[in-house]
């Protein structure tokens, strides 16, 4: 049996090895962050200019991905420079329906392009979050006394991971499906409205490498995407031990009742005459009322 201030008064802490582990994932959490950063800040600064670009997939990852030209303020020629091929109408007495001559048009579209520009912006914002929680959750498991702040922060921690990677595996998802515009280089050029200043090697070229490194890259490389989903488990385990702690400490009052306190009590009866052993002089106690009407 043990005093039930003894009990009350035993904190509730992480383990030392808890106590590192949430101290590696937040260095690896902010190390993510920076490279996020730097990789944002070039496609919002427009670092990624095609003049800049010799190899195909390289111009056509900027074209299509890494550089908004409507954002940056790139002017595009215009499709009037193309040349247009007449052909003539006459069916010279066959059955057959004669073709009807338009211009050709080249469309610039920006679009997928603005998409990851928007994308950026937003994990930019996440990650910004992220890198706080994770100073949080250094801070809280290592000088906080106070269980509850570090319940708190890994809780944060554990919600904005989990959000991070679900989103990361969203846009994945959606970057696969940009194949069917891309399945060579010059379908990649025909629906940017890059026509007019690009010149590739061979058109004919599969381009859909270009939308699954794109999608692999929001995976993290697959393998930093792996770890984080482990990080997400390590820290419900030792949210789950927190709990267990709690639980434990509870149940000691329920089951297994501690021995109550010394409490120093007055005698019931005060009309009572006693002293200690070596006293000389009795003394008796009495209650207010009595010391007011005797």
């Amino acid at each position: 049996m043990i005093r039930q201030t003894l009990i009350s008064r035993t904190p509730v802490i992480l383990f030392s090895k808890d106590r590192n582990r949430c101290a590696w994932i937040s260095i690896v959490v902010i190390i993510q962050c920076f490279l996020v950063y730097l990789g944002a800040a070039t496609i919002i600064y427009c670092v990624w200019s095609p003049d800049n670009a010799t190899l195909d997939y390289d111009i056509l990852a900027r074209i299509m991905y890494l550089y908004d030209s409507e954002t940056c303020g790139y002017n595009l020629r215009a499709s009037k420079g193309l040349t247009n091929i007449r052909l003539s109408n006459d069916t010279k007495g066959f059955n057959v329906r004669p073709i009807k001559w338009s211009p050709a048009i080249v469309t610039v579209s920006t679009r997928l392009s603005a998409k990851t520009r928007k994308y950026v912006n937003f994990s930019f914002g996440v990650h910004l979050i992220w890198n706080v929680t994770a100073l949080a959750l250094v801070m809280f498991t290592r000088g906080s006394s106070k269980i509850k702040h570090t319940k708190y922060a890994l809780a944060t921690f554990f919600y904005i991971t989990s959000l991070i990677t679900v989103c990361d595996i969203s846009i994945a998802i959606v970057y696969i499906a940009d194949i069917q515009q891309s399945l060579t280089k010059g379908m990649i050029i025909r629906y940017s409205g890059w026509s007019m200043e690009v010149k590739l090697r061979n058109y004919d070229d599969f381009g859909g490498w270009l939308p699954i490194i794109a999608s692999i890259c929001w995976l993290r490389g697959i393998v930093i995407l792996i770890f984080n989903v482990y990080m997400c488990k390590l820290i419900y385990s030792i949210r789950n031990k927190i709990r267990m702690k709690e639980v434990g400490k509870r149940a000691k009052f329920r089951s297994n009742f501690p021995i109550p306190d010394a409490k120093t009590n007055l005698p019931i009866d005060t009309n009572v005459l006693y002293y200690r052993r070596g006293e000389e002089m009795p003394f008796v106690m009495r209650d207010t009322i009595q010391n007011v009407f005797y």
